[in-house]
Parts: structure tokens; C-alpha cells; sequence
């Protein structure tokens, strides 16, 4: 996993943790570090994860990153 990668699972969870708590000021923050991290991915990233950043699925996509599955899967929904 790419160093971008492993910044991003942890932005992922800080910012689901401060969606839960409903901590509005935390939860500005965290998804403006999402962003910016989900910008920073290479053209080699993978499309799953690619798949659920753009359609804002940000529980889907750390739990894709904290799952080990395979890099090559692609989306299967459609989309």
C-alpha cells in the first residue's frame, strides 16, 4: 500500500469517527484532508478505491483499504 494510501485510511477513520461524534468543526477538517489525500492519488490507484472516493462512499472505501483485497478489482456496479 502506497504511503498516500496508508494517510488516507487514517484520515478515512479519523473522519468517520467525527461524523459519529457529530463534532461539526473535526468533521470540516477531516474531509477537507480526505479530499486533499484523494487528490494526491496516482493514476496507479486503484479502482475500487477510486470508485467509492468519487461517489463519496468513505465508509466502503477504508473499509477497501483496510481489508487487503486484491488491487485489481474493478467496480461492479454499474456505474
Amino acid at each position: 500500500m502506497a504511503a498516500v494510501e496508508q494517510e488516507l485510511r487514517e484520515a478515512l477513520g479519523h473522519f468517520m469517527r467525527a461524523a459519529a461524534d457529530k463534532n461539526q468543526p473535526v468533521v470540516a477538517a477531516a474531509l477537507a484532508r480526505v479530499t486533499e489525500l484523494q487528490r494526491q492519488l496516482g493514476a496507479d490507484a486503484p479502482a475500487m478505491l477510486v470508485h467509492y472516493l468519487e461517489r463519496r462512499s468513505y465508509q466502503k472505501a477504508l473499509d477497501f483499504l483496510s481489508s487487503g483485497r486484491p488491487e485489481t478489482e474493478t467496480p461492479q456496479c454499474g456505474h
